[in-house]
């Protein structure tokens, strides 16, 4: 009867090995959901306008611009004055390596009415730069 005793160890040691291999898959798993970002959190909260538009751009902005309901303004992720948004925007056009693809995206709370971001449009036009988007969503059926 020694082949049973043979398959008995031989059963037990396989089991065995797959503890460390389960630990390891596990603690791949633990890391990437810690270390892995997706995406960049924005400095406030924002609920952008719907549209029904689905076109999205192909490149991130070069400079993003954040718009609260309290009248927040954010670029990038530093509190701004509206007044300082042109200095700002003319400082990162010339640093800018590729000129052609400097583009400012606006993304405003959707209950904010137009003529407040009106400003920030005309710091952005005072700064001589054209290419500009208003981040808005995509409009959801009606029930």
């Amino acid at each position: 009867m020694k082949i049973g005793q043979k398959y008995a160890a031989r059963k037990a040691a396989n089991e065995d090995n797959m503890v460390p291999l389960i630990n390891v898959v596990f603690l791949m798993l633990v890391f990437f959901m810690v270390a892995g970002q997706i995406q960049k959190a924005d400095p406030i909260a924002v609920m952008p306008p719907e549209s029904i538009n689905d076109h999205r751009a192909e490149t991130d902005p070069s400079v993003a611009i954040f718009v609260g309901m309290n009248g927040e303004l954010y670029v990038e992720d530093q509190p701004y004055q509206v007044n300082d948004v042109k200095a700002y925007l003319e400082k990162q056009f010339a640093a800018a390596a590729d000129k052609q693809a400097f583009w400012v995206q606006i993304k405003a709370d959707g209950a904010i009415p137009l003529e407040e971001l009106r400003p920030i449009f005309e710091q952005i036009r005072q700064a001589g730069l054209t290419k500009v988007s208003l981040a808005t969503q995509l409009e959801r059926g009606q029930p």
